[in-house]
């Protein structure tokens, strides 16, 4: 799995991506996910985050405990890794969360800020 984070107006769109070698017609992974919480690990290639979204993460408050809607920490390999409460698919109103306590921005690919069609419509009607 990867993740993508984009933004629209003010509102981060975060969001798994399907592997591309699930083929169409398939069931994906997505399909089966049923958690509070989604990770992804090794950041420096897995996570793609807009420039427009980078932005919005940098002034999400930072919490004071150790998990919060968003973590993005180093483990002791190395690897960066980020995580967000919630499942395969979350806006986000960035000025109404909170970090985890050690957030901080970590190794990530710098991608267009492509917001998917029915984001944008969600973001326009709730917020």
């Amino acid at each position: 799995m990867h993740a993508r984070i984009t933004a629209h107006r003010g509102i981060l769109v975060v969001e798994l991506v399907q592997n591309r070698a699930t083929e169409e017609g398939t069931r994906s992974n997505l399909d089966k996910l049923r958690s509070l919480g989604t990770i992804i690990h090794d950041t420096r290639r897995h996570l793609g985050v807009s420039e427009e979204a980078l932005s919005l993460l940098r002034v999400v408050k930072r919490g004071l405990e150790r998990i919060g809607d968003f973590a993005w920490f180093r483990s002791d390999d190395g690897t960066d890794h980020f995580a967000w409460l919630g499942g395969p698919k979350r806006l986000v109103n960035p000025s109404e969360v909170a970090t985890a306590r050690t957030y901080e921005i970590l190794a990530h690919q710098v991608i267009p800020n492509e917001v998917p069609e029915g984001a944008r419509a969600a973001i326009e009607a709730n917020f």
